[in-house]
């Protein structure tokens, strides 16, 4: 989801709905603290956020799972699989299922290692344990409580951070800050902003340990100086752009949609008029290209023509996934 611009500083609109905040949070807190009803037979990490909106979950997620698999290990992803229909439990095929089916993410993590789509975690928790794996790692669902977890990896967007440290509706806090802080096993800030060091000591000031990744974009067959159409509907759009800019590409024309958009054939079609009239080459993002690729006519012809900006997370300690896949299997052989 985007961000209503009011949920970055205490104006009037949040002050008119934090009466509503202070109920919705705690009845978010309330069921942060119901007790678990099922460990899983295996480690279980779980990548979450305190904030609505794109935090850097998923790429985090694919990252320690690449990781993982470098390491010999054989990683299994679990995901709610927003916006697709399908409720599962069901192992995301990537040959078979669209993003109607199961959502973008899904389509994306699939990509990397077997994917479970449930919004009931235990049941895809129970459907995990049948196919086997070293380490079940959650895409989301930090403050689901009816799924134990071993190792709760926290991510926080550097430019975001908790925006005006008001719950929803009246900010973007998912639950109270102190409790969710309190829950988490570690702190993951990506990107640079100025209100990541403050997130970074109030962690410490807890006992929290926190680290630093960053995006960057892997080498691209465009040339410098080209000539580009920007699709994108992500959570943040800016930083697209700003890949755009860092790669030397000029940003004539730009196609936004809001996250996790399910394309048309009209609106691919809309794509393919604009970048000929102009001349551009059309580029996009992993995941929006993940749910053109399931379309025909318009929309696969888009598919086909854009051109796909990777982008992969780093970390300052490159043991940084070790070590938490480490400290995940340690908490599950201490349980």
């Amino acid at each position: 989801m985007k961000a209503p611009s009011f949920w970055k500083r205490r104006g009037l609109k949040a002050w008119l709905l934090y009466p509503i905040s202070l109920i919705y949070g705690r009845i978010s807190l309330s069921r942060m603290r119901k007790k678990a009803i099922y460990k899983a037979r295996l480690p279980i990490l779980c990548i979450g956020n305190l904030v609505a909106g794109g935090a850097g979950k998923t790429p985090t997620a694919m990252a320690i799972g690449k990781a993982a698999v470098d390491l010999g290990l054989k990683p299994l992803f679990l995901t709610r699989g927003y916006r697709g229909s399908m409720t599962g439990p069901v192992v995301v095929d990537l040959e078979k299922h669209t993003m109607a089916d199961v959502g973008d993410e899904a389509l994306l993590l699939a990509q990397t290692a077997t994917t479970i789509v449930s919004q009931d975690r235990v049941k895809g928790a129970k459907l995990a344990e049948t196919i086997g794996g070293h380490v079940l790692i959650m895409d989301d669902g930090f403050q689901n409580p009816f799924l134990f977890k071993d190792f709760n990896l926290v991510t926080i967007d550097a430019q975001q951070a908790i925006g005006n440290g008001f719950v929803m509706p009246a900010g973007p806090l998912r639950a109270p800050l102190l409790p969710q802080v309190r829950r988490a096993d570690q702190f993951l800030v990506i990107g640079e902003g100025d209100s990541a060091p403050r997130l970074r000591q109030m962690a410490a000031r807890l006992g929290k340990a926190s680290s630093h990744a960053y995006f960057r974009a892997e080498e691209t067959s465009l040339l410098p100086g080209t000539r580009v159409l920007a699709l994108c509907g992500i959570g943040r759009p800016e930083k697209f752009y700003a890949t755009i800019e860092n790669l030397e590409l000029e940003l004539v024309d730009k196609v936004e949609m809001p996250d996790h958009h399910a394309y048309s054939n009209s609106e691919a079609q809309m794509v393919l008029d604009k970048a000929k009239e102009q001349n551009l080459v059309i580029v996009t993002t992993a995941k929006d290209h993940v749910r053109l690729k399931g379309m025909e006519d318009a929309g696969a012809e888009l598919a086909k023509a854009a051109k796909v900006i990777e982008i992969s997370m780093g970390f300052d300690d490159r043991a940084f996934p070790r070590l938490v896949l480490e400290q995940t299997q340690r908490k599950f052989s201490r349980r």
